[in-house]
């Protein structure tokens, strides 16, 4: 979930204009969504751009998941992006405090034929982990900015051996970096999160520069 900003992104120009019209096109289904979500939501630059989308399609059907993990669903685009590889009886769990997004979702999710797989939580994500039993094969983390590492604290031992973790927003619009002086909080959160895994010997992390970032993060080792 992106917020906005006074300052330009880097890809909110041509450059990301550029990736799109060399991407295949957005699939019809995550196309009306947009729009939908463009026309009813009062937030809609939350909504993951296509190739945000694109890139969890592509990590969804190589890992081939059987259980998904998302925290912050938001009107369901990351949801049906990442069930593109779920296997037929592979299950999404997906945390999302604001009821009143249920019906766009519920909609979709039933025209993009993935309802039956998608497990919703109605309630805040530090309430809801700890009920949460099992590991799972990818964890996609697009929540609360603020609490961001709380959350992934919680989510790494909820996922398996070899599995993906995924958090959005880590270069929150550029203010992570060095050259930013005016202090923002969300930003520290971020630094010191991204430092922290990448110094953990039990994952491998790389920060990708898509958007307003990405952080994967490898489980490497169970001991954890």
């Amino acid at each position: 979930m992106s917020q906005p900003s006074s300052t330009p992104h880097q890809l909110d120009d041509e450059l990301l204009q550029y990736a799109v019209r060399n991407s295949t096109e957005e699939d019809a289904i995550l196309s009306a969504l947009r729009k939908r979500t463009w026309q009813k939501v009062l937030t809609p630059q939350m909504l993951s751009d296509p190739i945000q989308g694109k890139f969890l399609q592509n990590l969804s059907r190589m890992v081939r998941p059987k259980r998904i993990l998302e925290l912050g669903t938001y009107t369901g685009y990351s949801t049906i992006c990442m069930a593109s590889g779920l296997l037929a009886d592979g299950v999404i769990d997906t945390i999302e405090p604001n009821d009143e997004l249920n019906s766009i979702q519920d909609e979709f999710w039933k025209e993009a034929g993935i309802a039956e797989h998608v497990n919703r939580y109605n309630a805040e994500a530090l309430h809801v982990l700890p009920e949460l039993s099992g590991l799972y094969d990818i964890i996609w983390i697009d929540a609360d900015k603020p609490r961001t590492q709380l959350y992934v604290e919680a989510c790494l031992p909820l996922l398996r051996q070899g599995g993906w973790l995924l958090v959005d927003n880590v270069l929150w619009w550029g203010k992570v970096l060095p050259s930013h002086t005016e202090p923002d909080a969300t930003a520290e959160t971020m630094r010191t999160m991204a430092s922290w895994l990448a110094r953990r010997q039990d994952i491998r992390t790389t920060l990708l520069p898509i958007r307003d970032g990405i952080l994967m993060a490898e489980k490497v080792d169970s001991k954890n």
